[in-house]
């Protein structure tokens, strides 16, 4: 019976240090790279996550990513409007830096522009479709001058603070992000959007500071 002992033990003892040999520390990576879509356009802010770490960080403006990995680790790349991607970092990597471009796939269709507005009943709504004109691409190009116009005019007579043109710039990011491949929204045919400039006329929204000062001398002189 010792002798049985004594040979699991000695099997122990020979197996120990070829266990401790395999069992090595982590070694990380910086990895780095670009991010494109299938047109060749870096794609910024996308979200990079590390599956072994846990870890994430996004693209820059310019698509530009740079994240901690490891050799054998695995990166997620996703994006609105986009397939998710996987890059893999190969095992075998032994320098501290490894660089990598990835490619999103463009996920979204294109279709036509959905025209939606109000209707009391069906019978207005059927009488609308069957007597609707298209306009014609002289006129829209009028109208789209005259509303550009009105708007330099709106930004001119404004102060735009840092956090109002912050919100701005990233409901027009949003925008792009949700149209992409399809026909940008044409307010022309937003009641809603009438009503609110039409408001903003009566507040003299595009009234110069020539034409407010004036205003008030008459009122003071009254």
């Amino acid at each position: 019976m010792s002798r049985k002992y004594a040979i699991i033990i000695l099997l122990i003892t020979i197996a120990l240090p070829a266990t401790a040999q395999d069992v090595s520390p982590l070694r990380y990576v910086q990895v780095d790279g670009l991010v494109f879509d299938n047109e060749s356009t870096p794609v910024k802010y996308v979200n990079i996550i590390s599956k072994g770490l846990r870890t994430g960080t996004e693209t820059d403006e310019r698509g530009i990513f740079s994240i901690i990995s490891y050799p054998g680790d695995t990166l997620i790349f996703s994006s609105i409007g986009y397939q998710p991607a996987f890059a893999a970092i190969p095992a075998g990597v032994q320098k501290p830096r490894y660089t990598i471009d990835v490619t999103l796939i463009i996920d979204t269709i294109n279709i036509g522009s959905v025209l939606v507005l109000p209707w009391k009943t069906y019978d207005e709504f059927k009488r609308a479709v069957v007597e609707y004109v298209p306009p014609m691409e002289k006129e829209m190009k009028v109208m789209q001058q005259n509303l550009a116009l009105i708007e330099r005019q709106i930004l001119r007579e404004m102060d735009i603070a840092p956090a109002a043109g912050y919100r701005y710039a990233m409901q027009q990011e949003a925008e792009r992000v949700m149209t992409r491949n399809q026909t940008p929204v044409n307010n022309l045919f937003n009641p809603f959007a009438w009503a609110k400039f039409i408001k903003g006329l009566k507040n003299g929204l595009l009234k110069n500071e020539d034409s407010k000062k004036d205003s008030d001398k008459s009122k003071d002189n009254n």
